[in-house]
């Protein structure tokens, strides 16, 4: 082609429908997504509680029928479930109103704590602004009682969801793995395999140190004389699913109670919840989270705040599961093939070049 001719790019009719449908598409999918991400969030969370419920119907399945070990799992899980809330709610709902009462006067201890210590005023009863903001949140609670009744229904809405997921798991497998075009089938099911493998690890490792955490945290406070200490040791043992912020949560209303008593015994819960995180640190993480999801730290925390940003605190719940099939994904699909390709390159520059096979790094 002479270079005096220039190649002109004409824009057909169809051309620009297509461009213009694609647009409309992403959009329409990008409004979609921020409407139902919630949804997405619950969804996952469904997963998680379907690998606790077929696991032990798996296992029970080396002696007895599947379709016998599953419905008896279920119906232990769903009583199990009803026999917590029986037992723990009633003394629940007893301890945390007598932490709200108690609240106030413990705030006012911890004022006049830190004004003895810092000389500075501490600018009016901290109790009395409590108590405004109680009589704020008093007016509320019709909206926070239908808030209240759709989380209910969103938690009845998951164990059904993980229910029918952990009765068939093989066939949403094979569902996701037809969506998939057949030459990249075999990668997507390695990563389907390795993250189920994961989460599964993860999932049973969380469980049994979500009810050990609770279980310290009960006998400790009450050893402390905390108020509310079933209340204290359920919040601590549910928010210990959330690695990183979750003891820390947990731990500051406990040490407010604690104010309730006397400073010194606050100090002490706040001690024994720091020791405790240090011994759930040392022996849980890298026998349980790490060997599961082996992710930094720094990165770790980072997601969680990404995501907690982004899409609220449900987020929080679903960070280090969601961040280790992320993680899977981009090193079976990406990173791997990647790595290889180089690897092939290079055998092909040495067959081509044998001086450059020998020649020195």
């Amino acid at each position: 082609m002479p270079d005096s001719v220039v190649r002109r790019i004409t824009w057909r009719t169809s051309d620009v429908a297509r461009v213009l449908t694609l647009i409309v598409l992403f959009l329409f999918a990008w409004q979609f997504f921020w409407k139902v991400y919630n949804a997405i969030l619950l969804g996952f969370l469904a997963v998680l509680l379907a690998i606790v419920i077929h696991q032990p119907a798996r296992l029970l399945a080396r002696w007895i029928p599947f379709r016998v070990s599953f419905p008896l799992v279920v119906v232990l899980f769903i009583g199990s479930l009803i026999g917590l809330a029986v037992a723990l709610i009633p003394q629940v709902i007893e301890q945390v109103t007598q932490l709200a009462v108690q609240l106030p006067g413990a705030l006012d201890n911890v004022a006049a704590w830190l004004e003895e210590r810092t000389r500075q005023p501490s600018g009016g009863m901290l109790s009395e602004r409590i108590n405004a903001q109680v009589t704020q949140f008093a007016g509320r609670m019709l909206s926070m009682s239908f808030n209240v009744i759709a989380a209910l229904l969103g938690s009845f809405a998951v164990i059904v969801l993980a229910i029918f997921l952990a009765a068939q798991p093989e066939l949403y497998r094979e569902m996701f793995l037809r969506v998939v075009s057949p030459a990249r089938r075999n990668a997507w099911e390695e990563v389907y395999e390795e993250a189920g493998r994961n989460l599964r690890a993860w999932v049973i490792g969380k469980a049994i140190t979500m009810l050990a955490v609770g279980l310290a945290t009960w006998i400790g406070l009450m050893f402390f004389g905390i108020p509310g200490a079933l209340a204290l040791g359920t919040l601590a043992a549910v928010l210990e699913f959330i690695p990183n912020f979750g003891p820390t949560i947990a731990a500051i209303p406990a040490v407010i109670a604690g104010f309730a008593v006397s400073p010194a015994t606050a100090l002490y819960v706040a001690l024994f919840y720091f020791v405790l995180q240090q011994i759930q640190s040392a022996i849980t993480v890298p026998l349980v989270e790490r060997r599961a999801v082996n992710i930094p730290p720094a990165a770790l925390l980072a997601w969680q705040l990404m995501l907690t940003i982004g899409f609220g605190f449900l987020a929080l719940f679903v960070a280090t599961p969601l961040l280790a099939v992320l993680t899977v994904a981009v090193r079976i699909l990406y990173l791997e093939p990647s790595e290889e390709l180089q690897t092939w390159d290079r055998r092909e520059t040495a067959e081509e070049n044998p001086a450059f096979a020998t020649a020195p790094d």
